[in-house]
């Protein structure tokens, strides 16, 4: 894919939505594509956490370890989704494994591009700090009102 599909699809990812045309032209060579075919193990429970993806095309799901031998399914995203976005934040490893569950493309932006992008355009930092801090409060709400109507049935 070329640097202008990429930098069309940028243009439609709500975190990015505050950035202008010429900053979303310094943010793109910081994201690339990724192709996963059916059933491939992105990442694994543990593994350093280096990155965060936005799922243009397909499904995944995210499993958690448990005691027995089966992993269980905690959750599924899928276009126009984030995951990842807690590895640009802190230190820690991977939560969950993350597997395709059909073909699945996405964007990447590695932990340490992001970084990069915070120090040299300070201006586009705040910008894409302010998009991950929304979109992380929009799926605590998300998640709160889950629990609730869980709570509630019960």
């Amino acid at each position: 894919m070329t640097d202008s599909s990429i930098f069309d699809e940028l243009a439609q990812i709500p975190i990015l939505e505050e950035l202008s045309q010429e900053e979303l032209k310094i943010v793109a060579p910081y994201w690339h594509y990724l192709d996963l075919p059916l059933s491939e193990i992105l990442f694994s429970e543990g593994d350093p956490a280096d990155a965060l993806y936005y799922v243009l095309e397909g499904e995944l799901i995210i499993y958690k370890g448990n005691n027995s031998a089966i992993p269980f399914e905690i959750s599924r995203v899928v276009a126009n989704q984030f995951f990842g976005e807690q590895a640009v934040l802190d230190n820690a490893v991977r939560s969950g494994t993350l597997q395709a569950a059909t073909t699945t493309r996405l964007l990447v932006l590695k932990k340490d591009d992001f970084y990069e992008i915070i120090e040299k355009h300070q201006h586009i930092g705040v910008i894409l700090l302010k998009g991950l801090a929304r979109y992380l409060s929009l799926q605590l709400r998300k998640t709160t009102g889950q629990f609730i109507a869980i709570h509630q049935a019960l």
